[in-house]
């Protein structure tokens, strides 16, 4: 009695868990999409500044600023890749979010690389349900499946015991 009762709350707990993750990765989204814009002004500027000096791309503009002999100028272009780094991974997360599968979203977003970003994230979310059928499917079934497993050895032990 005492094992179906901890089944039921545990399925209850993760049921409402996985709920979120389509909040979460909403939230995560229009966050991303925030400092995506943010980067998207500086890549133009840095555009801009490329073609009006006559540079084939932002890249060669950067690797002539790289061997230039004004530390000033090598530590600008060691900033601007940096921004374009960042600005790449950006345009990588929201394709994730905007194509990717629920799973995969999951997976991007609880990446030990990322949790700086879920953290701040996480810090202006309020949890609700997605009424949308496939994200409820889909939660109802990682519940499914995860609390199988977590109580998989809870069930041994208990049978075990009344043998």
């Amino acid at each position: 009695m005492l094992v179906n009762t901890i089944d039921k709350v545990l399925f209850a707990v993760l049921l409402l868990g996985f709920m979120q993750l389509p909040l979460l990765s909403n939230h995560y989204l229009q966050f991303v999409s925030g400092q995506h814009d943010v980067l998207q002004q500086q890549v133009d500027n840095f555009q801009q500044n490329a073609e009006l000096h006559q540079y084939s791309s932002i890249d060669a503009m950067i690797d002539d600023f790289k061997n230039n002999s004004n530390l000033a100028v090598r530590t600008d272009a060691e900033q601007k890749q940096q921004t374009m780094y960042e600005y790449e991974e950006l345009n990588q997360a929201i394709i994730v979010f905007e194509q990717g599968t629920y799973y995969q979203k999951a997976k991007y977003m609880f990446s030990p690389q990322r949790w700086e970003t879920l953290e701040k994230v996480l810090a202006n979310f309020k949890p609700g349900i997605s009424l949308e059928p496939l994200f409820l499917a889909y939660s109802g079934l990682a519940a499914l499946l995860f609390g199988g497993l977590l109580m998989w050895p809870i069930r041994r032990a208990g049978r075990t015991l009344k043998s």
